[in-house]
């Protein structure tokens, strides 16, 4: 959250093929070929700030760039015609804009097993561009919204009287609520065109579908995980990307291409990615369980067990069964420099159209802060109930916090929350410096090495077993033979 790297890992690479272009008769192009290229440079900044920044690893972006470079130049076009970026984002996703532009984050990376795997991905996106399926959806509401699309928890939720207020300040849930899904059709057109691409390279078309069952199991993972808290889907390659193994094996048989000696490349894979940073990056704040901590702005805090915590670019989010919590920075140096106290902030600047309950000054963990409660209106016509807490923290910065409930169920979830405000924490220099990114690391399988062994290395609370097999495409049942290699996270 907050505070990014934006350091460009933005190669260029040749393009389109008439073997495998689309029937342009039957296309239908709402916009040149110019206006493409525009929108995409447009909204590629917007794609960074939403993702995290380009993930901040030369070498792995030329590799990536690399990869679909190989693959796009089997079409022809002009070098400057696509534009392929890794993105700072654990989520996993790859998606492509107008103009050429094609995303991939590094938690695409990390889910991937072999080389192949990567490239399918990536033939994939490089498809839909060659097909023209972003300009022929293109609506000017989409991108013109792209930056509040994924909306702040109120915005998305409530209208009516201070509404408008706030959407944007309580902070946003990271960005691809853009990213609708496209058709199956579409779906087979750019799994078609990527098969033929990746067999003329080389590379075998079967581990595209293997791909997508890692991502199937890794889908049904996070729900188990996420429990009674639901999921939010937005940003998962299965919201933007419909289908599965089934589907490219159609595109497979559509295509009728299968390289003689079709190219895996698993351990120059594994090389590349083996210290890749895995989950958050520090920059942004990490998650670790339950808790919320924050180097840079040195600040931890925790909400209670079973809740879901997620770490997005502009704000954390926790969900569970009653309602959600949600907190963020104020970023106006203007409302800080004229806010005269918490109170004075959350009144007049913070929600200034709001009738606020009880609105009263109090400490949080020592710091001066302020509280308020309203009722608001839902856009299905309901109302959800709301209570508010800013808190003047020691760096001169104002903190967040948004608690919310449907419309008499605040009194519900409100004890624990509030409980969650208060372990809010000004760390010492020595325990932000203690924070430490999550990494991949490669190592190569020994005899009595079992799955279950290395599952409890993993830093994580639960689910360790399950999270090593999907990190690893490993089905269930399926054993570890002596001299493989296998991802962990340390």
């Amino acid at each position: 959250m907050l505070r990014r790297f934006l350091i460009a890992v933005l190669l260029a690479c040749g393009l389109i093929l008439p073997a495998v272009a689309p029937d342009r008769a039957a296309a239908q192009i709402f916009m040149s070929p110019e206006d493409a290229k525009k929108l995409g440079a447009q909204e590629h900044p917007k794609i960074l700030k939403e993702f995290g920044g380009p993930y901040d690893d030369p070498a792995i972006g030329a590799y990536v760039a690399g990869i679909a470079g190989r693959i796009a130049g089997q079409s022809g076009q002009p070098a400057s015609s696509f534009t392929f970026t890794v993105l700072n984002s654990p989520v996993v996703n790859a998606f492509a804009l107008p103009g050429g532009y094609v995303y991939i984050t590094r938690g695409t990376l990390a889910i991937a097993n072999n080389e192949a795997e990567a490239a399918g991905v990536l033939g994939h996106e490089i498809g839909h561009v060659i097909a023209h399926h972003s300009e022929k959806r293109y609506d000017k509401s989409v991108f013109t919204n792209l930056g509040v699309a994924g909306a702040s928890i109120l915005g998305s939720i409530f209208l009516g009287s201070g509404a408008g207020d706030l959407i944007g300040q309580v902070g946003q849930i990271g960005g691809g609520a853009y990213l609708a899904a496209f058709s199956r059709e579409n779906e087979l057109e750019a799994d078609t065109i990527g098969v033929k691409l990746l067999s003329r390279v080389g590379y075998a078309p079967d581990a595209q579908a293997a791909f997508l069952q890692s991502l199937s199991d890794y889908s049904d993972l996070a729900t188990k995980m996420a429990g009674q808290a639901g999921r939010d889907r937005m940003n998962d390659l299965f919201a933007t990307h419909p289908g599965g193994p089934q589907r490219v094996r159609e595109a497979m048989a559509a295509a009728n291409e299968f390289p003689a000696s079709p190219v895996y490349r698993r351990d120059e894979y594994l090389d590349r990615i083996n210290g890749m940073l895995y989950g958050d990056d520090p920059k942004e704040g990490v998650v670790r369980g339950t808790t919320f901590m924050h180097p840079d702005l040195r600040l931890s805090f925790s909400v209670p067990d079973g809740w879901r915590i997620s770490n997005t670019s502009d704000a954390v989010i926790a969900s569970g069964s009653g309602g959600k919590l949600q907190f963020d920075i104020e970023g106006d140096k203007r409302k800080l420099q004229s806010s005269r106290n918490a109170l004075d902030y959350l009144t007049r600047l913070w929600v200034p159209n709001l009738r606020l309950s009880n609105a009263e000054a109090i400490t949080v963990g020592g710091m001066p802060a302020a509280t308020g409660s309203a009722r608001v209106q839902m856009k299905s016509g309901g109302s959800a109930d709301v209570r508010f807490v800013a808190v003047g923290f020691p760096t001169d910065a104002i903190l967040r916090f948004v608690i919310i409930a449907p419309a008499g169920g605040l009194s519900k979830i409100e004890p624990a929350m509030i409980r969650s405000v208060n372990t809010l924490k000004y760390l010492s220099e020595a325990e932000a410096k203690a924070i430490k990114p999550l990494r991949l690391k490669v190592v190569t399988v020994q005899p009595g090495d079992t799955a279950e062994k290395f599952a409890e290395q993993l830093p994580f609370g639960r689910f360790k077993l399950e999270q090593f097999r999907v990190l690893n495409g490993l089905r269930e049942g399926e054993t570890l033979k002596p001299g493989e290699r296998v991802k962990l996270v340390e």
